[in-house]
């Protein structure tokens, strides 16, 4: 005798088995006879089953579950019957559809095996050892409540199955394996990087720890919370679940409590350390807070509650959810040091495209692991496109601007004004010039926050423009208006995405009309302002945090909540400019082809009106165009004169005449 080869081997015999004791059954044979043939045909089995070097899983299974003699057949009975449906033949009687019922099956086992009550209630209830294994009903709805237990079909659920036919756990859409010994995920090739040191020990003595232990890891996305737990794991042996919770949450009541159940299993075969991911799509107007709550704490209860658990979270709303559970938190930094930069640079590039001004040009990007992999990317294909070498510098100057997705809640300000363009007064210059001498120093470490404050048109966008042309740095012009959504924690996914973008690309971040943004928050009469007000306090921690430069733009001063305007380090005041400035104005902005007659005075057109600064823009490229149209060379009084109807017929800005 030898034993068994494959597992399909062993299955053919467990199948031959079971055909060969319904065989008798259906003969009617006596009680005695059916268990003379279940037990010579087991004994054989079992020995060719010891003989055997290949892993079994339903032994396995057998042990981990601490199942019975009765509920170890049982199960292997519904095995069988899904991988050979012959086996179901003798069971159907028209009512039932093709699978056994539980009945059925009991009563077959009864022959030979002592089918009790004790058996029967390892079916019932969540802590029942086979709850977690059978699938108890195949359908939803009344037809569950009005049929008994025992009438539902002997299925298996989809983890048990799989397990058993292969030995693996199953990688499902709503949770994914790490066990220990599988391949791991690499990085360019090489291994895990060794990100974030500290909470890499912390993370391992935690773990490591006989118990119950709960931990709260946040970072935000691409900061490698899923690299840094895959190393803990793999080096601390120890096996890990991914459970994304926004998939489980979204299903209905009967799909979760399957999947619970399948969660289990894996549990008592792998002891895994749950690593239950609170990201994603989570919160909608019908799926609040407190509903949330309440299923985060039905998933923990039960027999998970003795499990190592980690929450994974990325937004505040994510924090609270996890917040009363968690008894550890860490931290995760945003952006690799520069340490972990170089060493990802090593695992990407080959030795002979290593340069030394890779890892400067990079330093100033301050990226986490992900956005360096998609800098990465997109290095590789700017080098591919043009047929060059990673290690040429310009495949990096081309391919490290973002893309596409750059764009999507602002747009980039060419950045291309002089400090020598704008007009500006005396007073708000000199303000101005400091600015800019402090930002050019400035070296970072705590947030640069800039207010420019004045009325509509007084060239406050031109002079954020200046700044960021001195800086050599991308202005990045924040559209407010799609900021705010109207489901529960997508305001705070909108403003994390701005910010992190500003710190990936070292952009300027320019929130113009920004009282619409920044106003007082207001005393609390429904959940709109409940959750407008934690939106407000979201925004000042991302501001707290920030360590870039911020520039507010409003002509509504009095409009900013206190907390927004004491975390504001300089003020720049824009005036209406004087007549000697919009002289000057004029003159400026009508440099240039046409040119102007001679019966222009600009004394007196700078005292004709006084309109803002983008006014008189506006102003005199409807003079110049009225030109053109009229085929004249120059732009004469009388194009100014209509141009300043058309241009105070806005408001009925007063116009006085001039010569």
């Amino acid at each position: 005798m030898e034993g068994f080869h494959s597992l399909e081997e062993a299955v053919q015999e467990y199948i031959g088995l079971f055909a060969v004791w319904q065989r008798a059954d259906g003969e009617r044979a006596d009680g005695a006879l059916l268990e003379k043939v279940f037990w010579e045909r087991e004994k054989l089995l079992t020995q060719r089953e010891r003989l055997s070097d290949i892993f079994l899983p339903w032994r396995y299974l057998e042990e981990r579950c601490a199942l019975t003699e009765a509920e170890y057949w049982l199960v292997m009975l519904a095995f069988c019957c899904e991988v050979e449906e012959g086996l179901c033949m003798d069971f159907r009687d028209g009512s039932h559809g093709k699978w056994p019922t539980l009945q059925q099956a009991l009563h077959l086992l009864s022959s030979a095996l002592p089918v009790g009550f004790d058996l029967i209630a390892g079916l019932c209830g969540e802590r029942g050892r086979l709850a977690c294994i059978l699938r108890l009903y195949s359908k939803g709805g009344e037809e569950e409540e009005e049929r008994g237990l025992l009438s539902g079909p002997l299925l298996l659920n989809r983890t048990a199955f799989y397990f058993l036919l292969t030995g693996e756990l199953p990688g499902e859409d709503w949770y994914e394996p790490f066990l220990v010994g599988e391949r791991e995920e690499t990085f360019c090739g090489g291994g895990l990087l060794p990100l974030h040191m500290g909470e890499y020990d912390r993370l391992r003595r935690c773990l490591n720890e006989a118990g119950q232990v709960r931990i709260l890891l946040h970072g935000d996305r691409g900061s490698g919370r899923r690299t840094l737990l895959r190393r803990v794991c793999r080096d601390g042996q120890l096996n890990a679940v991914f459970v994304k919770m926004s998939r489980l949450w979204k299903e209905n009541q009967q799909c979760r409590s399957r999947r619970r159940q399948e969660l289990l299993l894996i549990c008592r075969l792998a002891e895994p350390v749950i690593i239950a991911d609170l990201t994603g799509e989570i919160f909608d107007e019908a799926f609040t807070p407190e509903k949330a709550n309440a299923r985060l704490g039905a998933f923990v209860s039960g027999e998970l509650e003795a499990c190592r658990m980690v929450f994974l979270a990325e937004s505040t709303r994510e924090d609270e959810l996890a917040g009363e559970l968690a008894e550890i938190r860490m931290d995760l930094r945003d952006s690799l040091s520069a340490e972990e930069l170089r060493l990802a640079l090593d695992a990407w590039l080959a030795p002979e495209e290593r340069r030394v001004w890779q890892e400067q040009l990079l330093a100033g990007y301050r990226l986490s692991i992900g956005e360096f992999r998609r800098k990465q990317r997109a290095v590789c294909l700017q080098a591919r496109a043009e047929h060059i070498s990673p290690a040429e510098r310009r495949a990096w100057v081309k391919g490290l601007p973002e893309q596409g997705g750059y764009f999507v809640l602002g747009r980039v300000i060419k950045a291309d004004c002089r400090l020598e363009d704008l007009v500006l007064s005396g007073e708000c210059r000199a303000q101005l010039e400091t600015v800019i001498r402090l930002a050019e120093g400035w070296s970072g470490g705590g947030g640069f926050c800039l207010l420019f404050h004045g009325s509509s048109g007084t060239g406050k966008t031109m002079a954020a423009s200046v700044l960021a042309g001195r800086l050599q740095r991308p202005l990045f012009k924040v559209d407010i208006s799609r900021i705010y959504d109207k489901y529960i924690g997508e305001t705070e996914k909108h403003l994390d995405e701005i910010f992190r973008t500003a710190r990936r690309n070292r952009c300027l971040l320019f929130f113009d009309e920004a009282d619409a943004l920044f106003s007082r928050r207001t005393s609390i009469q429904d959940s709109h302002d409940k959750y407008a007000n934690i939106s407000t306090a979201y925004l000042l921690q991302r501001m707290e945090e920030y360590d870039g430069i911020v520039i507010l733009a409003t002509n509504l001063m009095d409009h900013f909540d206190d907390a927004f305007v004491r975390r504001i380090r300089f003020v720049v005041k824009f005036h209406d400019l004087d007549t000697e400035g919009r002289r000057r104005l004029w003159e400026k902005v009508l440099e240039g082809s046409p040119g102007v007659s001679g019966d222009v005075a600009f004394e007196s057109l700078a005292q004709a009106a006084s309109l803002s600064p983008a006014r008189i823009k506006a102003a005199a490229q409807a003079a110049r165009l009225l030109a053109v149209c009229e085929g004249s060379g120059n732009v004469t009084r009388e194009h100014l004169k209509k141009a300043l109807e058309l241009e105070a017929g806005k408001d009925e800005t007063a116009i006085r005449l001039f010569n």
